[in-house]
């Protein structure tokens, strides 16, 4: 009489396995969304500061326009108050 066990094939993973990949998927996410942070904000400060420098640019623009159609200087009340130090020269 034979007692040993007849020989199967085992398909899948033990447990150790499936721990041991669920384990560096997690860190792996881990580590991907701290890099997406620091990219999404370091993005977002600088499309900060580039809405800074246009809006800047046009009211410099819209100072510059009105010296030389020979307009007053912009208003200091409303922000404008480079034209009106004589920061802004029309240059030809």
């Amino acid at each position: 009489m034979n007692l040993a066990l007849p020989k199967t094939s085992r398909h899948g993973f033990t447990l150790l396995e499936m721990l041991v990949a669920i384990t560096v998927a997690a860190i792996l996410t881990t580590v991907s969304l701290n890099v997406y942070s620091m990219f999404h904000h370091g993005v977002v400060a600088t499309s900060d500061n580039y809405v800074h420098f246009a809006t800047g640019k046009a009211q410099e623009l819209r100072c510059r326009t009105r010296f030389v159609r020979g307009l007053p200087p912009c208003d200091t009340t409303s922000g404008e108050s480079r034209a009106s130090r004589g920061a802004i020269r029309a240059r030809f």
